[in-house]
């Protein structure tokens, strides 16, 4: 029948019967949508030159996934803050592929280094392939209470392999000669011809030798490259990865000028980090061993058990962008407790998207609570993430783009956990009515789009 729902129905069917209206069922619980593109972001990013946004987004784990058409060729974004940055990054990923067809680059890029690095080990990664498979977000944060790493090496000798594992062997992961990851200890092989000091590679020869040294001056020159675009050396980017690869490796040399190529980028540089927040300039500055120790020294004011801290910095999914940014917001914040509860959550990310998830949700506790944010309590609840201020305010930084209310929000937020009279849910994005509405009975102060009223509020106070 035109113009009736089945709810409508329902009730004409109930008021035939002499059934009050009440006795029409509400579903428990609302299922992710697919939602257009335009109600979740600024229309800036959903179309200019060279790019268009897919305008069905589903919701997956309460994170958008978008696909962006790009003249070279799909490129995913698994979240609002993600899309932002990878439509920044388009005109350097422009401006890498027109250096990396040039005839300069061409000729520095012959057959004889192509050779030389698929032998020792592909500096170049792999084109890039057809993603599969869908992601779950972050819905595994809402999920149960995680068990704690420290009681999964209850004895001695696992835990001593664990930190044998994490800083004992010099190559733990198996690396080989041309990974970013042991630049410092390679230089030290190659450099101070200590017995016992060296790793097999050191043994290949002088060809070998010369090559290992290039591979320095690589990681120097896509550092280099990275900043002068202004964007992160670590993108997860895959088209953008391989050019800056190329370009680097072949800048690596010494018979291709690198930097110089790129030319007059014009608004190219810097746009990629302006989007939500700027990197920390040491990401540029310090090879990756190099920001490990640094990062290390920071850290330790927070995390007092060195294995956990070696494992973050040396064994998770947290790229050295990523837990810059969260050493970063755990300065802000100076808590009193918690920091090696955070590690142990943090070494649980499958993702990045998970990985981002922590380090925003750190953020939006600093840019709530400000200077009331000094000397709280980090709290893991679940498997999510918590802080308790000095003055009492339970603060739950959701850092998600459209909350949804699923039976494990429900189970979540039912814990016992939140059970206090004074606590506040930060959504980064968007949340359902009925969520808002079940928030609101549990006693929740709401804040919705929790970023944008923080840099709102900002701009006002400058005015």
């Amino acid at each position: 029948m035109p113009g009736f729902r089945p709810a409508s129905l329902s009730i004409l069917c109930c008021a035939l019967l002499g059934l009050p209206a009440q006795a029409v069922p509400t579903p428990e619980y609302e299922l992710e949508p697919v939602l257009g593109a335009s109600s979740l972001v600024r229309p800036a990013l959903l179309s200019g030159p060279g790019f268009q946004v897919d305008p069905h987004v589903e919701i997956r784990g309460y994170m958008a996934r978008f696909t962006i058409d790009t003249a070279l060729g799909p490129i995913q974004a698994e979240s609002v803050e993600i899309l932002g940055e990878r439509i920044a990054e388009l005109p350097a990923l422009e401006t890498l592929d027109a250096v990396s067809r040039s005839q300069a680059f061409v000729d520095a890029a012959d057959a004889s280094v192509t050779k030389t690095a698929h032998g020792l080990g592909q500096i170049l990664r792999h084109p890039v392939q057809t993603l599969t498979g869908i992601p779950l977000g972050v819905a595994r944060y809402f999920g149960k209470r995680l068990k704690r790493l420290g009681n999964q090496a209850q004895a001695l000798s696992d835990r001593g392999a664990r930190e044998f594992g994490s800083s004992g062997n010099p190559h733990p992961r198996g690396d080989g000669p041309m990974t970013q990851a042991r630049e410092i200890d390679r230089a030290e092989a190659l450099g101070n011809g200590s017995e016992g000091q060296s790793g097999w590679y050191a043994d290949v020869g002088d060809e070998a030798g010369r090559e290992v040294k290039r591979q320095l001056k690589y990681g120097q020159v896509r550092r280099e490259l990275a900043e002068r675009l202004g964007i992160d050396p670590y993108t997860s980017n895959p088209y953008l990865r391989e050019r800056l690869d190329r370009l680097a490796w072949a800048g690596s040399g010494g018979h291709f000028a690198a930097s110089a190529a790129l030319g007059t980028i014009g608004g190219a540089g810097g746009l990629a980090l302006s989007w939500s927040k700027q990197l920390n300039e040491v990401v540029w500055k310090l090879d990756p061993e190099q920001l490990r120790e640094h990062n290390a020294r920071r850290l330790r004011q927070f995390c007092h058990d060195n294995l956990l801290l070696r494992q973050f910095l040396r064994r998770g999914t947290f790229t050295p962008s990523l837990q810059t940014a969260l050493i970063d917001a755990l300065e802000r914040l100076q808590p009193k407790a918690g920091g090696e509860a955070l590690l142990e959550l943090a070494m649980t990310a499958h993702s990045e998207l998970e990985a981002r998830y922590l380090v925003n949700a750190l953020q939006l506790v600093g840019e709530r609570l400000g200077e009331r944010a000094k000397g709280g309590n980090l709290l893991t609840v679940g498997a999510g993430l918590a802080y308790d201020s000095v003055d009492g305010e339970l603060v739950l930084p959701l850092p998600i783009d459209y909350l949804t209310w699923t039976g494990e929000v429900a189970r979540f937020l039912d814990g016992g956990e939140f059970r206090g009279a004074r606590k506040t849910v930060l959504i980064n994005g968007t949340a359902t009515l009925r969520s808002q509405q079940e928030l609101t009975e549990r006693g929740w102060n709401i804040v919705v789009d929790a970023r944008k009223q923080h840099r709102d509020g900002l701009a006002s106070r400058s005015e």
